[in-house]
């Protein structure tokens, strides 16, 4: 039952297919020389040994397999053991995800491996530098090109036996299948640094890639980039892993491991420092915060002071080696300058260049001294072998002196990097932190006009969102530089938001509420959490714990909002959710709120596990009727789901009609089940018990219980079983609905709920007195009760056929329906508005998803992804915006 090594089994054992006897010597030390090589690499970009790789990043799997399903893995080994069959893996994450990281643990695993699975063979693309003849072929690659420059590489890791092993056995190990390749930095090759995102290079190195791994059928890869300017699908992956950036929860949990990271620390980056949160959800700047956190006991005041403390930290420790060259810490952080610049302005070497190139260039011993203090303090690192090169650890790094660079030339700045997304975008993030009021106003002015000029262009938008997301990041904690545009900005954000035709550009629209002072984010998010989308809620409910405070119509929207999270959903993310309330003071009342569900949530639990332990028997009969009422109860919702989306958009509803509105939409099949079975079944239980205790059926012979000793407690077991059953109502949503309906205070609301239970205890022990005063009305009830209940089943029984008989035509449409690896948008746009019920179109885009489908051409005219649609619209923006490669 062990599981298979991380590569894959072989059919063939190694001696069979290298049968020699020398081979399995050689083998090992050519394994040595690669593995020593990765060990080294590690040592020398493991700039924080501490903690960073020790944090796990939550991998997102969705396998090109129509039938497979989303799925987490926490371990990126786990998610590739686990697939014996894909070929080619993509892993996608943004750069500090901790990629190379996880791949070069990867490689190292599996040389444990060798013997019953593939040798692993780490490339590093960034490497890859073609000659001048090679790139005036321009977009045209070669395997050839690629297999050489692999060879090449694996030759460079050791000595003379590598070298020979290497040309003797690599193509037969190749065609043996007994190589899994592992290629890392695919988005920071010197020819895409500076392409666009749609550059056919991009196309014809995903090719190429791919063409390489495919080669030999039995041979497998995996190839690692960030997510913008990521492989097309010329690279054909038969599975995606995607690192998600850390939740709050994990953030937090990291930042613990310090001790100096006290709860007025955690207190203050999720409620003042909004800027700081973006950030920390990169495990490698989360990394970096840390550090800056235990020798300040502080948060820093803007991203590059977390640069600027950890390099000073650095060099500090390596005061002896300074004075040893006799040359200062001043004058190393000038040189990094120089080499960063000189780095990042060729277009020949991408992140790294030559070390002789470098030297040939600066014509300096300084600069060669300060290389070798910058590889010691792990700030950057030198390659061994014959032709060394010169990187910093992490491209934040050399972002980061680029900077500095740009601060001293402002007349250098790359502003045209910034609508672009080019290399220089990350970099002018930190420059707009740091440089004067002047220039971050001309920065900002000149982002604000693109926006205004081309957002309203479907061919330009991309430039205009590009500088949206530069002016988050860059002045979230400098918004006195937008002040003379916030009035502009903050009608531009609600009009999208309330009735934008168009789901992807009201949430980008609405990150940038964390420009706006208090007064005016609090319409705009007031506005997104009433509304009728989850995308826009979950976007509101984010921003919103960046305020200081909230007025009361705010505060009710959010509380509203919580408690309109499906039960599955706020039961699967309730730490997370309350420790995010909890960390705002403004948000104090609505944690309450949020720990009073979660409290009733684990009542209806224990009332549930109550009722099967005293009389398993009732308790499935309760659980049989309760699920045919729900399945109606669902019915009857759907109806209200199919008539409500649209056209509460344009007619003012009461509040509680809005309440109960979102309470529905929001709410899936399955989640819609399990809350009307909560509700039919403590309707059932206390019924069946009432009536059990009015006719006296207390007979132990009839009382069928899991305790030994339970058969003589005929009345105390009916009176516990009443108990359960009050135990499984939904108190929370009762309470929100009768304070909607009749406008009750909070205060009268917990006294009314306490005077509901007396109310419902005292009239159970009133009418069993009074019916056995006269028994036979009791009767008389029961008749009433069932041409009533008749009659209302009869009705509804109509609408749960009509649904079902729209639900499963509309499933038969899915299963007829044969996706392509490619679709058009109008053909997409058909089959959604063909489909009868919002279960049927939300099923339509979860295949999508699944299927891993790729969009092309326009939507139909009349068919957009306006905001006030329902899930399953919201579910096809989402989708949207991974196609256009907007999500981040």
């Amino acid at each position: 039952m062990r599981e298979g090594p991380i590569g894959g089994g072989l059919p063939v054992p190694l001696d069979k297919d290298f049968p020699e006897e020398s081979f399995k010597r050689k083998l090992e030390a050519f394994c040595n020389a690669l593995q020593l090589d990765l060990i080294t690499a590690d040592q020398k970009s493991n700039w924080s040994p501490e903690y960073y790789t020790e944090l796990q990043a939550e991998v997102e799997v969705l396998s090109s397999n129509g039938m497979a399903s989303r799925r987490k893995i926490v371990n990126l080994q786990e998610a590739i053991r686990k697939d014996r069959n894909a070929q080619a893996f993509l892993i996608l994450g943004v750069p500090g995800a901790g990629k190379s990281v996880a791949l070069r643990k990867l490689a190292r695993d599996m040389f444990a491996e060798v013997g019953n699975s593939r040798i692993p063979i780490y490339i590093n693309l960034r490497e890859w530098v073609r000659t001048d003849d090679e790139k005036a072929q321009t977009a045209r690659f070669e395997v050839g090109e690629l297999e050489t420059f692999v060879i090449d590489s694996l030759r460079r890791r050791g000595d003379v036996f590598t070298e020979e092993f290497v040309d003797e056995y690599f193509r037969k190990l190749w065609r043996a299948g007994r190589l899994f390749f592992i290629f890392d930095s695919f988005d920071e090759m010197s020819e895409l640094l500076d392409a666009d995102e749609d550059s056919e290079v991009i196309n014809a190195l995903s090719d190429v890639i791919s063409r390489f791994l495919r080669t030999h059928p039995l041979s497998r890869g995996v190839l690692a980039s960030r997510v913008f300017r990521r492989p097309t699908q010329a690279f054909h992956a038969q599975k995606l892993l995607e690192i998600r950036p850390l939740s709050e929860a994990s953030i937090s949990d990291a930042l613990s491991r310090y001790p100096e990271f006290n709860n007025s620390l955690r207190r203050k980056l999720f409620t003042e420092r909004p800027d700081l949160i973006p950030l920390a959800r990169n495990p490698f700047m989360m990394a970096l915060l840390g550090t800056w956190v235990k020798s300040q006991r502080d948060l820093p005041t803007s991203q590059p002071q977390i640069f600027e403390g950890y390099i000073n930290f650095r060099l500090d420790a390596c005061s002896a080696r300074l004075k040893r060259a006799n040359i200062s810490a001043e004058r190393v952080k000038f040189v990094s300058m120089e080499l960063a610049w000189f780095v990042f302005r060729s277009s020949v070497f991408g992140l790294e260049a030559p070390v002789k190139l470098i030297s040939q260039h600066f014509k300096s011993a300084e600069v060669d001294a300060v290389v070798d203090v910058l590889d010691y303090a792990r700030i950057a690192r030198v390659t061994h072998g014959e032709d060394k090169s010169f990187a910093f650890v992490h491209r934040r790094f050399l972002e980061y002196f680029v900077t500095v660079k740009l601060l001293a030339h402002p007349e250098d700045v790359p502003i045209s990097h910034i609508p672009t997304d080019s290399r220089g975008r990350d970099a002018l993030v930190l420059y707009a932190q740091l440089c004067d009021e002047k220039e971050a106003g001309r920065i900002a002015q000149l982002c604000w006009d693109e926006i205004t000029a081309n957002f309203g262009d479907p061919d330009l938008r991309i430039r205009a969102i590009h500088c949206l997301r530069f002016l988050i990041d860059a002045f979230g904690a400098r918004r006195n530089i937008i002040a003379h545009f916030e009035e502009t900005l903050s009608t531009f954000v609600m009009d999208h938001v309330t009735k934008g035709d168009s789901l992807i550009m009201a949430k980008i629209c609405l990150e940038a509420t964390g420009l706006l002072s208090e007064s005016r984010a609090a319409p705009v998010l007031t506005s997104a959490i009433s509304g009728q989308d989850s995308w826009l809620q979950e976007t509101a409910f984010r921003s919103c714990r960046q305020l200081p405070k909230l007025n009361p119509a705010l505060e009710e929207s959010i509380a509203s909002y919580v408690m309109s999270i499906p039960d599955l959903g706020f039961w699967a993310n309730r730490k997370s959710l309350l420790l995010s309330l909890s960390l705002s003071d403004a948000l104090r009342g609505v944690y309450h709120t949020a720990r009073t569900r979660l409290f009733n949530m684990w009542m209806s639990i224990g009332g549930a596990v109550l009722a099967v332990i005293l009389s398993p028997a009732m308790a499935g009969a309760v659980l049989l009727y309760s699920a045919f009422m729900s399945l109606t109860g669902v019915a009857m919702s759907q109806q209200v789901k199919n008539k409500g989306g649209s056209v509460e958009r344009k007619a003012k509803a009461s509040t509680q009609k809005m309440i109960f509105s979102r309470w529905l939409n929001d709410r899936g099949f399955l989640d819609l089940l399990v809350t009307f079975t909560r509700m039919f079944g403590s309707f059932a239980l206390l019924l069946t018990n009432v009536v059990r205790l009015v006719q006296g059926e207390l007979d132990s012979e009839k009382t069928i219980c899991l305790l030994p000793s339970c058969g003589s407690w005929g009345v105390e077991i009916s009176v516990a079983l009443i108990i359960s059953s009050l135990l499984l109502v939904d108190w929370c949503l009762i309470c929100r609905l009768a304070r909607e309906t009749f406008k009750l205070s909070k205060l009268l609301e917990n006294i009314s709920v306490a005077a509901v239970v007396i109310l419902v205890l005292g009239g159970i022990f009133m009418f069993i007195r009074w019916a056995e005063r006269f028994p036979e009305l009791l009767v008389i009830f029961s008749y009433v009760g069932f041409a009533i209940g008749g009659s209302a089943m009869a009705f509804v029984f109509g609408g749960l056929c009509v649904a079902a008989w729209k639900s499963f035509k509309d499933t038969r449409s899915l299963r007829s329906i044969s996706l392509p690896t490619m679709l058009t948008r109008n053909e997409i746009a058909q089959i959604f508005s063909g489909l009868a019920t919002s279960y049927g179109r939300l099923r339509f885009v979860r295949s999508l998803e699944r299927s891993r489908i790729t969009a092309s051409g326009d939507w139909p005219p009349g068919f957009k992804l306006s905001v006030g649609q329902g899930e399953a619209m919201c579910a096809l923006a989402r989708l949207e915006e991974r196609w256009l490669r907007l999500d981040r």
